[in-house]
């Protein structure tokens, strides 16, 4: 007899209902049996299953037993640090920044896998465990500020300062001393570059190679590359004393000075305060067109000895004011005078090459030397003329080829006065 449709649905029903009744009991016994191995393993004293470091596996370790790991991978992973510079070598052990292995913290991440949690909580986290695995990274720590000074002490033997380039000259022969590059360590960066290495324990185990940087000097030898010859010059002369120890003072201030192509002198800020912590002394000045002793006194010499020395090198003058009145160690309207902050003397080298300033006072001599690139002047020879009276001169700069005049540029018409009777102190 054949069986009906209803019949074959109602049997497939059954056995459905007898196959998902039989899974679920294979679950519940399962499950039950899973939870109770987690149960087993959160309160046991092993590594779950699956937890590695270092590529190796750990699961199934003791706390002790890690512990013991972990001690054994830092002191492989532990050494000093060599750095070299220029075939020299500076060490920095682990004790001198009290790099310490986090041994403990390791040993605490690696046993607390599959522990902590709920029940099933655990068991999810072991079989994460035992399919994905889990890598416990032993890290470290160290003290900062030791290792900031131990760099520093290496930054101290690396660093060195620039130095500029200079002139010197002998007669009509020009000597030119190459500049130094300077070095310096870095020592923040380097500091920054260490933390992941020093806190992850994966120490450089070659020799770190230190590449400190470049600090070109003010003053490099390209600068003077094209300086030949001294385009202007110009001499004046003093009494020793405390006059001539604040001229050779504010000469010092002004040597071996560059100034570029477009470059503005300044005077002042060159010298700085004329004051007595600068270790200038009290000597005679004009202050308020009467002779008087202030800090300083004698600086104008040097600055209307520097004027002249600019007018005969063919520079520019953008500041300058004359005396009260007439200067002993100039003629009558070539004095250039300064007071602090408020009396200033610039030039401006309108040149296409740089000049290069050498100030020089001794004995009772005092000297300004302009070296510049000869071919800037043209060929030219340059004169300073005067035409009027002492009292009231108009100055021009000149500009020859042998006899013939080239240009003549009016400069400037300098009015002076009488000078006034020194202030006598009160008497009440």
């Amino acid at each position: 007899m054949e069986t009906s449709e209803v019949e074959k649905f109602n049997i497939k029903n059954f056995l459905s209902t007898k196959v998902a009744a039989i899974a679920a009991a294979t679950v519940a016994v399962v499950g039950v049996g899973s939870l109770a191995v987690s149960n087993s393993v959160a309160d046991g004293n092993k590594i779950v299953p699956g937890v590695r470091s270092e590529g190796q596996p750990i699961g199934g370790m003791t706390k002790t037993a890690a512990e013991k790991f972990f001690t054994n991978v830092a002191a492989q992973k532990m050494h000093k640090l060599t750095f070299r510079y220029e075939g020299e070598e500076f060490v920095i052990t682990p004790e001198e920044i009290n790099l310490t292995p986090l041994v403990d913290k390791a040993t605490q991440e690696a046993f607390g896998y599959g522990r902590g949690g709920s029940t099933i909580g655990n068991f999810n986290e072991q079989i994460r465990c035992v399919l994905n695995g889990r890598n416990v990274q032993l890290a470290a720590q160290y003290d900062s500020t030791l290792l900031d000074e131990k760099l520093s002490e290496i930054a101290a033997k690396v660093n060195r300062d620039p130095v500029n380039a200079v002139c010197r000259f002998s007669g009509d022969v020009i000597e030119k001393i190459p500049g130094v590059i300077g070095k310096k360590l870095n020592t923040e960066e380097l500091a920054e570059n260490l933390k992941a290495p020093l806190t992850t324990l994966n120490l450089p185990t070659g020799i770190i190679d230190l590449k400190p940087e470049d600090i070109q000097p003010f003053i490099t030898t390209e600068d003077i590359a094209d300086i030949d010859s001294v385009i202007g010059s110009f001499s004046t002369y003093y009494y020793p004393g405390d006059r001539g120890d604040n001229i050779w003072l504010a000469a010092n201030a002004i040597t071996d000075k560059l100034v570029k192509s477009s470059w503005t002198f300044s005077f002042n800020d060159t010298v700085g305060e004329r004051t007595w912590g600068n270790g200038y002394k009290v000597a005679g000045v004009i202050i308020n067109g009467r002779p008087a002793e202030d800090y300083g006194g004698g600086v104008c010499q040097v600055s209307s000895t520097l004027y002249n020395a600019v007018l005969l090198a063919g520079l520019t003058p953008t500041e300058r004011t004359p005396h009260f009145y007439q200067s002993t160690y100039v003629a009558p309207g070539r004095d250039a005078t300064v007071a602090d902050g408020y009396l200033d003397f610039k030039f401006r080298n309108d040149f296409p090459h740089n000049v290069y300033l050498i100030a020089e006072a001794y004995g009772s001599t005092l000297s300004v030397y302009i070296l510049g690139t000869k071919a800037d002047l043209g060929g030219a020879d340059i004169a300073i003329e005067r035409e009027g009276s002492d009292m009231k001169p108009s100055i021009y700069r000149v500009w020859y080829s042998g006899n013939d005049v080239i240009r003549s540029e009016f400069l400037h018409t300098d009015v002076y006065e009488l000078p006034k009777p020194r202030e006598e102190p009160r008497r009440d």
